[in-house]
Parts: C-alpha cells; sequence; structure tokens
C-alpha cells in the first residue's frame, strides 16, 4: 500500500468538526486501523488524508461547517494532527473501503424510568439475574 498521511476518526471529529454520521456517511469505512492504546476498546480508525480533504469540498459537509458554534470553527483554524504511517506501530491497512458494508446505528434516547412510591418499613426486595455462559 503506497504510504499516505492519515488522520484519525477522533481527530476529525474533535478537530475538523465531523460527526460520526458524516464520517460513515462521507468517508465509509476507514483505509487503516490501528491499536487502541486506551485498552481492549475498539481499534483506531485512519483516513487518508486525500479522501478527507475531498469529502470536506461536499455538500453535506458545507452545511456542517454554517452550523459550527464559535469555539468549534476557532479548533478547526488550529492545526491537525495529521499522522506518517511509519509513525504508528501495527498499522493493519483494509484492501477496499469501499467494498466495505457500514450500518451506522445512532443511539436512541433513554427512557425514563417512573419512580415508585417509597416503601414504609419493607426492606428491599433482592433481585437475581440468570447468567447464561453458553
Amino acid at each position: 500500500m503506497p504510504a499516505h498521511r492519515l488522520i484519525s476518526a477522533s481527530d476529525l471529529k474533535r478537530q475538523r468538526g465531523w460527526t460520526e454520521t458524516l464520517v460513515a456517511g462521507l468517508l465509509g469505512a476507514p483505509d487503516a486501523h490501528g491499536p487502541n492504546p486506551h485498552g481492549f476498546r475498539a481499534p483506531m480508525r485512519f483516513f487518508r488524508e486525500d479522501r478527507v480533504l475531498s469529502a470536506e469540498l461536499e455538500p453535506p459537509f458545507a452545511r456542517r461547517l454554517e452550523q459550527l458554534a464559535e469555539h468549534q470553527t476557532w479548533r478547526r483554524a488550529q492545526p491537525c494532527r495529521i499522522l506518517d504511517p511509519a509513525e504508528i506501530p501495527h498499522l493493519e491497512w483494509l484492501d477496499d473501503p469501499w467494498r466495505i458494508a457500514l450500518f451506522h446505528a445512532p443511539r436512541r434516547p433513554r427512557r425514563r424510568r417512573r419512580r415508585l412510591a417509597p416503601a414504609a418499613a419493607s426492606p428491599p426486595a433482592l433481585r437475581f439475574e440468570v447468567l447464561r455462559l453458553f
């Protein structure tokens, strides 16, 4: 794989004003994966810089730029961390990101539980859950 400069998905969202929906819609699958330095979590996603810059010229991203607050536009003006693939240990390139299907499921809002009237003198009932291992 040729050496392209990479931008992580977290930097896209934090620094450049992207949302997860825009990342999934405009960029699709990442170009490379790398280990997450914060423990056993999902691998870090990396996108090629040229793909990011071309996606930022599209109308959906232009609409997003109009909605950014002042502190977000200030942050976007600051330099972004763009990495050389040689700097990332254990980088795994994906063969063809456009052939990988992504299913972005937005978060559902949390439902509020109704509170019951407190019982006067009864101790709380013990609740057990069945743990199925297989």
